[in-house]
C-alpha cells in the first residue's frame, strides 16, 4: 500500500470515544500526509441505544440529541476532509461517509405496528443527504446510510 491509501482501523468503545475520534480526524496530525476519503461507522444502534440495550420504547430525547450531534459531527468532519484533500488536489475528494445502522422497526421490536417509525432513524435522516436501505438476508445489518 502506498502512503495515499493506507487504511486505519479504530474500535471506540463508548459514544463519547466515537465522537473523540471523529473530532480528531480535523487535527493536523491525522490530515498528514494525507487526510482520510471514507469514515466507516459500523452498528451505529450500539452507540445510540439507552443502557438497557435499546428497545423502539426505550429510545429517549437523550439518544436522539446524541444521534444528532455524532450526525452532524461526521457530516462537518466529512465536508472539513473534503476540502483539505481538494486542497491538495487529491483525487479521493470528496471525503465521504458509510454508516450501518439496525433499526429496532426492522427487526420487529415494536409490538408489531406497522406504521412504526424508528426515532434515532428519523433524526438520522435529517442530516444524512442520501439514504439508502437495503434489506439483507443477514439478519445482522439491514439497514446503510450511504451519504454522498
Amino acid at each position: 500500500f502506498s502512503d495515499s491509501s493506507k487504511i486505519k482501523f479504530s474500535y471506540p468503545r463508548t459514544v463519547e470515544e466515537l465522537l473523540q475520534q471523529v473530532a480528531s480526524l480535523h487535527e493536523p496530525t491525522n490530515t498528514s500526509p494525507t487526510p482520510p476519503s471514507l469514515i466507516i461507522v459500523d452498528r451505529l444502534e450500539s452507540f445510540l441505544s439507552g443502557p438497557g440495550g435499546g428497545s423502539h420504547s426505550g429510545f429517549h430525547p437523550v439518544e436522539q440529541s446524541c444521534a444528532a450531534h455524532l450526525a452532524a459531527l461526521l457530516c462537518d468532519t466529512a465536508a472539513f476532509l473534503t476540502q483539505v484533500l481538494e486542497q491538495r488536489g487529491s483525487s479521493s475528494a470528496p471525503c465521504r461517509i458509510i454508516a450501518s445502522f439496525l433499526s429496532e422497526v426492522n427487526i420487529g421490536h415494536t409490538g408489531g405496528d406497522p406504521s412504526a417509525t424508528d426515532p434515532i432513524l428519523d433524526v438520522l435522516n435529517r442530516y444524512f443527504q442520501v439514504l439508502r436501505k437495503k434489506e439483507f438476508q443477514c439478519p445482522f445489518i439491514n439497514t446503510s446510510l450511504l451519504p454522498t
